[in-house]
């Protein structure tokens, strides 16, 4: 085994270390190995995969690049975004005392982790063999086991690991009751769909590459079909809303126009007949077509606050959450309770983070775990600085994108690309609801596919 090791150079330990994150992160639940005193993310598997091969990696690059590494735009921008990070967590210390050291300072390191197969994708693919397709498929090998194991929860009594509240995240084997939506091996529906976001609009992609009947039949029944299964029954609205948009972007970029309309058509009646998702948007346009009317707004500075206890019917799971008394009284109307938690406690919280310091925000970890908008959780804990930083990452993105696309060529790298454009797109709306930049499986995966993505296009210009 040695002699194996020994026998390899470190290009190929990264690749397979790049090759290893697409299974693990994705297939295995996450069990805690220690938590950490006065939060409860804990510390897991993929953590000490990332260190290793970070440390790894920062040998090399050391090495092979040296400074040129940050005449990179990308990896600039991403260096700018991490220092406006800690800028932030310094301001949240010493300047409006918003977070406790060591809880800011991991929050903050997080970042960092969640960046770093970014960059180690990237350097496999620019200094490497062409993997693309290797790593691609190996990613595609993992939808098809995490379809596996959320049928198996529905089927069989396979186990739900969750972090949904404190309790669970300490790694309590839960069973899926009947109406209750699906967590695979996720900690939770809103991850997985988030991740299934991201991964269909690349398989819908590559399913116009090829040509044989037979391999669409294939890849097929081993990534989409399983994928559209599990986004049904995890049932988060925005998150199908979000992935019929990436496909639609990536049926446009390979001309494929004429297919956007039957997609579409399939999906939504896949939506109402197959899952609760035509219940759970009719509950909200009754919610806001009863708010207008009654003219009921958002109040982002209240007087008093009170506790309530919000039950989650599908999961039967009960849990605190802060409710803001609104003055005037006005009369009851029917609630959509996430969408109520978002408009009432969530999103006000982190407007009035923002407003307490616009230019830094007020920290990492203050407006705790959840905002459910990420763009608003970016102004409330990194204020402008912060977020424009992040924006300039995304602007750097679809810079490095435009090239390649302008000239499609039809061959696999190229469709990955559009694939991973329509993804792009897609997570960047399903954002507006969820934190898909802080859920530690879907941030390490897209990052990892925004490395891949920009490390094939960075090795053509090489060659």
């Amino acid at each position: 085994m040695l002699k194996l090791f020994k026998s390899l150079n470190t290009i190929t330990i990264l690749r397979y270390g790049v090759a290893a994150l697409l299974l693990i992160v994705p297939l295995y639940p996450k069990f805690p190995i220690f938590n950490i005193p006065g939060i409860y993310v804990a510390v897991r598997a993929e953590d000490f995969i990332i260190l290793f091969l970070s440390i790894l990696w920062f040998l090399y690059i050391f090495k092979k690049e040296g400074l040129k590494f940050f005449k990179n735009k990308i990896n600039l921008a991403i260096m700018i975004f991490l220092l406006a990070g800690l800028l932030s967590s310094l301001s949240s210390l010493f300047l409006t005392k918003t977070t406790m050291p060591h809880i800011v300072l991991l929050h903050w390191a997080r970042r960092i982790e969640y960046l770093l197969p970014f960059f180690i994708a990237r350097s496999v693919l620019v200094n490497g063999p062409n993997k693309t397709r290797f790593f691609i498929t190996t990613l595609f090998i993992s939808v098809f086991w995490v379809f596996i194991f959320g049928f198996g929860q529905v089927h069989f009594n396979f186990p739900v690991i969750s972090t949904q509240n404190e309790e669970y995240s300490k790694g309590v084997a839960l069973r899926w009751t009947p109406g209750a939506r699906l967590y695979s091996t996720f900690a939770g529906h809103y991850d997985l769909s988030a991740f299934l976001v991201m991964l269909l609009p690349i398989a819908v992609a590559l399913f116009f590459h090829y040509k044989k009947l037979k391999n669409k039949i294939f890849f097929s029944a081993l990534a989409i079909l399983p994928g559209f299964w599990l986004i049904l029954r995890a049932e988060s609205r925005v998150s199908f809303i979000s992935l019929l948009f990436g496909v639609t972007v990536v049926l446009w970029l390979l001309k494929k126009r004429l297919y956007i309309a039957p997609v579409l058509l399939v999906g939504i009646v896949s939506a109402l007949l197959f899952s609760n998702l035509g219940v759970r948007y009719r509950n909200s346009l009754q919610t806001y077509w009863q708010r207008i009317p009654k003219n009921q707004k958002i109040n982002l500075f209240p007087v008093k606050m009170v506790f309530a206890q919000e039950e989650d019917s599908s999961s039967k799971r009960v849990r605190s959450k802060q409710l803001e008394e609104q003055k005037p009284a006005l009369p009851a109307i029917f609630e959509d309770r996430s969408t109520a938690i978002r408009l009432n406690v969530e999103w006000p919280r982190a407007l009035r983070a923002f407003t307490k310091n616009p230019l830094l925000g007020t920290g990492y970890s203050s407006i705790t775990l959840a905002t459910d908008n990420d763009y608003l959780r970016l102004l409330g804990e990194t204020g402008v600085v912060g977020a424009l930083a992040f924006f300039l990452v995304i602007l750097r993105l679809f810079e490095k994108l435009i090239k390649p696309l302008k000239t499609p060529t039809g061959k696999w790298n190229n469709t990955y690309l559009i694939g991973f454009t329509g993804a792009l797109f897609g997570i960047l709306l399903n954002a507006t609801f969820i934190d898909v930049f802080e859920a530690s499986k879907v941030a390490i995966i897209f990052w990892t596919l925004g490395g891949i993505a920009i490390g094939t296009i960075e090795r053509g210009e090489k060659q």
